[in-house]
């Protein structure tokens, strides 16, 4: 987004959460130090040990206007049908994978 000069604004918990704080371009050096990634990592929504997991795990990074194609590194897709939809767009197979573990 940065190398596309794009606006953007990223969260630390679900952004219409009163308890999230926004950051601009200017924080995005220290993002890993502020978003929790362990809990954006979490397989689960809900931890006894963390009450406020399920608002940082919805941690949002949020580009003004489009994201044009050229910014879009790779895709990933819940299984080969959604893959093979995305190759009759024109998507190169080289920018899909297949990962349903990372969806709920």
């Amino acid at each position: 987004m940065i190398k596309h000069n794009l606006q953007f604004i990223f969260t630390d918990g679900h952004a219409v959460d009163g308890l999230s704080l926004p950051y601009d371009q200017s924080h995005i050096a220290a993002i890993e130090n502020i978003i929790d990634i362990d809990a954006i990592k979490a397989k689960y929504w809900k931890d006894d040990k963390d009450l406020d997991l399920k608002r940082k795990k919805e941690a949002e990074f949020l580009v003004e206007d489009d994201v044009p194609i050229a910014a879009i590194l790779g895709y990933a897709v819940y299984n080969q049908a959604s893959k093979e939809k995305l190759i009759e767009l024109g998507v190169e197979e080289k920018k899909i994978i297949v990962r349903q573990e990372y969806y709920f």
